[in-house]
C-alpha cells in the first residue's frame, strides 16, 4: 500500500504546481515553491513550515489545508494529517475533494482505524469511480478486518471435538479422583469407628471377664467350703460308728 500512497502524492504535488487553478492565487507563490522543493527532497519539516507559512495568508483555503497534510502525514502525524484533511474538505473542486477522501482512508489505515478507511475510500470511489488505487486500497482493508476476524481469540470460538472429548476426559478424571478421596475419607471414618468400637467392647471383655472372675473365685470357694463341711461330716459318721461297734463274744 505504501507505494500507492507515494504515488497518490505525486499526482497532489501537480495539482499543487498548478495552484493558481486550484484557488492558490491568493497564497505566496515563492513559499508554496519553497515548500514543494523541500517535500521532493523528504524535508517534511521544511516543507511543513513553508506550506504552513503560505496558509497564513488564506487561512480557509482547503488547497493549502490539503498541502499541510500531506506533510504531516510524511512525519507520520497521522491525527493531525487527519485535522488538515477534514478542513480541505471543503473544497468546491470535486478532484481535490476525491484524492482528500482517499488519503483520509490511507491515513484511517495508518491508524488501524479500517472501518473508517473503508468509508474513505468508498466516498472517493464515489467521486470518482475508476481509482485504482482506491480499489486496491480498498480490497486491502477488506481483507485485513477479514484475517482480523478469522484470528478472534479461541476461547470465544466453539473448542475442537479433541479438545473437547480431552477437556471432558480431564474433568471426568478429576471427578473420579474426588469420588475417591470421599471414598477413601468415609472408609477411614468407618475403620476409626469400628476400631473404637472394638476398643469399647475389649474394655467391656475385660470388665466382664474381671466381674466373672470374682464370680468363679466366689463359686470355687463355695464349692471347697461346701466339701469341707460334707468331708467333716463323713469324718464325724465315720468316728461315730466306730464309737458304736459292739466286739462280739467269742
Amino acid at each position: 500500500m505504501n507505494n500507492i500512497i507515494y504515488r497518490n502524492i505525486l499526482i497532489i504535488l501537480g495539482i499543487l504546481i498548478l495552484h493558481q487553478q486550484m484557488g492558490y492565487a491568493e497564497l505566496s507563490r515563492k513559499k508554496i515553491n519553497k515548500g514543494i522543493k523541500a517535500y521532493k527532497n523528504d524535508q517534511f519539516d521544511e516543507s511543513l513550515q513553508h506550506f504552513q507559512d503560505a496558509l497564513l495568508d488564506d487561512p480557509e483555503n482547503p488547497v493549502g489545508h490539503f498541502n499541510v497534510g500531506e506533510s504531516f502525514y510524511k512525519k507520520k502525524n497521522y491525527e493531525e494529517a487527519l485535522n488538515s484533511y477534514e478542513k480541505a474538505l471543503s473544497t468546491q473542486e470535486l478532484p481535490l475533494r476525491q484524492k482528500t477522501y482517499y488519503n483520509m482512508g490511507n491515513t484511517f489505515y495508518q491508524l488501524n482505524k479500517y472501518q473508517e478507511a473503508i468509508e474513505s475510500y468508498i466516498k472517493a470511489l464515489d467521486l470518482d469511480p475508476n481509482d485504482e488505487d482506491a480499489k486496491h486500497n480498498l480490497e486491502l482493508v477488506r481483507a485485513k478486518l477479514k484475517e482480523m476476524a478469522q484470528k478472534q481469540p479461541q476461547q470465544n470460538q466453539p473448542q475442537p471435538q479433541q479438545q473437547q472429548g480431552e477437556q471432558q476426559q480431564q474433568q471426568n478424571q478429576s471427578g473420579e479422583n474426588q469420588e475417591d478421596q470421599r471414598q477413601e475419607q468415609q472408609n477411614q471414618q468407618q475403620q476409626e469407628e469400628q476400631d473404637s468400637q472394638e476398643q469399647q467392647q475389649q474394655v467391656q471383655q475385660a470388665e466382664e471377664q474381671k466381674e466373672l472372675s470374682k464370680e468363679e473365685a466366689e463359686r470355687i470357694l463355695q464349692a471347697l467350703k461346701s466339701q469341707e463341711k460334707e468331708n467333716q461330716k463323713l469324718r464325724r459318721e465315720k468316728t461315730a460308728s466306730q464309737r458304736g461297734r459292739v466286739e462280739k463274744d467269742w
